[in-house]
Order: structure tokens, then C-alpha cells, then sequence
């Protein structure tokens, strides 16, 4: 049997990092040592919360490990963050968003979150790892950025580093930035240029993922717990997208579960295409372009090239390895 690939997720559990999260726990080909949570979607006690509701759900032992409460520097000056895209809007006096406060859908947790911090265990684990560890990061960068300037020595310890976040000629947060980039610009551009092997899924990728009505359907027809709660996120971000964020090249009724994509490049590389190895920056400086990937496609570059960044993905594979692991069982 092929040796399972080990792998530690970095999320601020939100709607698509719980499909994540899913996704990875059943899929046999990984051995999830431990998931850390950050702030991004919500705060982190929120996602914290949420990522220990999809493990119940699961029934899964995997430990979680509470990391950083707020980004390195942006969030020292407001002002950085008053041009972000609203992602709330209210129909019928009710609340439509891609991430509620909680994720609904699943129950409380009974479960707890490790005593060490985050950053702490990261560098603790992969200190004594044998670089052998894949780390799945679907969220602001913060803790892996922390942990890389608390102690450099993991940076040569991971054996790739796969991020879901930034964009090339794709945007939702302001016209320049992605999310989980322009939260935490600094650590972003830390993590780019760390000498990692990293493989970046932007939204270029993820918005060729996209997953539809008929496969959330297809989902809750199986009727089982997983399957269902999959199901419910996908609604939820079905309703949020159309209204807040349409896929202007997708049909009606679609959503990027844009965190799943990057598990699954991780078990397939295929899933992805058009990966080309570019110089990666990210803009930090506080002005429009804040939280901009800066994606340089040239042959000769002012800087080494550094990061391989996807720009489409293979809808077809991914859905059917969607289905595979968290569809009828």
C-alpha cells in the first residue's frame, strides 16, 4: 500500500474550509496529524469552534491547536481594511453570507482544543518531523508566518506548502486582493519568499471548481450525515455567490468551495492545470494594491521565480473526488 502523505491544515473554518476539512479526513491516501485555526473568516474562537464541530461530526480524533487572534501588522492601522468588499446582504430580513458566525449546520462541539498554541506545535512538530510534511494552508497566513520568523529551522523541514488564496486576474475582496491574502498582506509576502516549495491555488483555479445545485442535490440524496452537511454549505454558499459574487462564465446557481481544491491537489496534483512556476510577491504597502498577488509570468524576472501558482483546475476531477470521499459510505 502507498505510504499516506502527512499533512497538517492551517483554516479559519468558515463554509468551504469545513468541505475542506471533510474532504481531507476522508481521504485515505492523507494522515491529518493536526489542524491548526486562525483569524480570518471569522474570529478565532469562532473558527476554532467551527473547525471542532466538523470533527465531531466526523467522529475524528485529529487535534486542533489554536493559533493567532489577529494578523501581524494590518490590523494596527483600520484604514487598511475600509475598501473590503461587503459579504453580507440581507433578504427578507434574513442574513445571507458565504460564513454565518457559526457554522449552522453542524451542532456545538463537545470537543476541545489542544493547551499549546498553534505556532508553538508547528514548530515543535516539524522540528521533529523528517521533512516529511505537507502543510494544507486554507486561510490567512498568520500563524505560518509567525512560526517561520520564530524559528526559521521548519522552513527547510516542509516539504511543500500548499496555499489556497491570492489571484492572478481573478479578485473578491477589493479589485486588487483575495481574502485570505489581504488579511494578512505581510505574512503572505513572508511565506512567498521563504524558500518553501510553494504551490499557490488562487481563484483563477478555484472559480474553474466550481460545484452546482445538481451536485448539492446529488449530495443530499445520499442522506448521510456527511453528505448532508455538505449539502448545506454548498446552499449556503450557492445563495451568498449568486446574490454577492457571481461566476459570470459558470451557470446559474454555482459556488466555489475554493478550500477543497487545494486538499485535493495535494492527493492529485492533476486537478490543477496551467501550474507555472512565476515570481510571486505580494503587495503589503497599505494602498490600493494592499493584498495584491503580483503574479510575474516573464521568462526573465527582476526576482527568482519562487512560487508554482495555478490558474485553472479540472471541474470534472474535482467533483468526482468530491463525491468520492464524502458522497454515499
Amino acid at each position: 500500500m502507498k505510504e499516506k502523505i502527512k499533512v497538517i491544515m492551517d483554516v479559519d473554518t468558515g463554509s468551504d474550509d469545513a468541505i475542506a476539512i471533510m474532504t481531507a479526513l476522508r481521504s485515505p491516501e492523507l494522515e491529518v496529524l493536526g489542524i491548526c485555526t486562525v483569524n480570518g473568516n471569522k474570529p478565532v474562537e469562532n473558527t476554532t469552534e467551527n473547525t471542532l464541530r466538523v470533527l465531531d461530526l466526523m467522529d475524528s480524533q485529529v487535534p486542533v491547536y489554536k493559533g493567532c487572534a489577529s494578523p501581524m501588522v494590518a490590523a494596527l492601522n483600520p484604514a487598511r481594511q475600509m475598501r473590503r468588499a461587503k459579504d453580507v446582504v440581507k433578504v427578507d430580513g434574513r442574513v445571507v453570507t458565504y460564513h454565518h458566525e457559526y457554522l449552522e449546520e453542524f451542532p456545538k462541539a463537545k470537543s476541545k482544543p489542544q493547551e499549546e498554541c498553534a505556532v508553538c506545535w508547528l514548530i515543535d512538530t516539524l522540528l521533529k518531523s523528517k521533512g516529511d510534511i505537507t502543510i494544507i494552508a486554507v486561510g490567512p497566513l498568520t500563524n505560518i508566518a509567525t512560526a517561520m520568523r520564530a524559528d526559521p529551522r521548519i522552513i527547510p523541514k516542509i516539504k511543500k506548502l500548499v496555499v489556497m488564496g491570492g489571484g492572478h486576474l481573478q479578485t473578491n475582496t477589493t479589485s486588487a486582493s483575495e481574502f485570505n491574502i489581504v488579511m494578512d498582506p505581510e505574512a503572505a509576502q513572508i511565506v512567498m519568499t521563504s524558500g518553501c516549495e510553494v504551490l499557490l491555488v488562487p481563484l483563477d483555479a478555484t472559480h474553474r471548481a466550481w460545484v452546482g445545485q445538481e451536485e448539492s442535490n446529488r449530495f443530499r440524496s445520499f442522506g448521510t450525515p456527511v453528505s448532508t452537511a455538505v449539502a448545506d454549505l454548498l446552499d449556503t454558499r450557492i445563495e451568498a455567490y449568486d446574490l454577492l459574487q457571481p461566476i459570470t462564465f459558470a451557470p446559474k446557481n454555482t459556488t466555489p468551495p475554493h478550500d477543497a481544491l487545494a486538499v485535493c491537489a495535494v492527493i492529485d496534483p492533476e486537478v490543477l492545470k496551467d501550474v507555472r512556476f512565476c515570481r510571486v510577491d505580494v503587495d503589503f504597502g497599505g494602498s490600493y494594491g494592499d493584498g495584491m498577488t503580483i503574479v510575474d509570468p516573464r521568462v526573465r524576472t527582476d526576482d527568482p521565480k519562487n512560487v508554482y501558482i495555478a490558474l485553472d483546475a479540472d471541474r470534472e476531477k474535482f467533483v468526482g473526488m468530491l463525491f468520492d470521499r464524502l458522497g454515499e459510505k
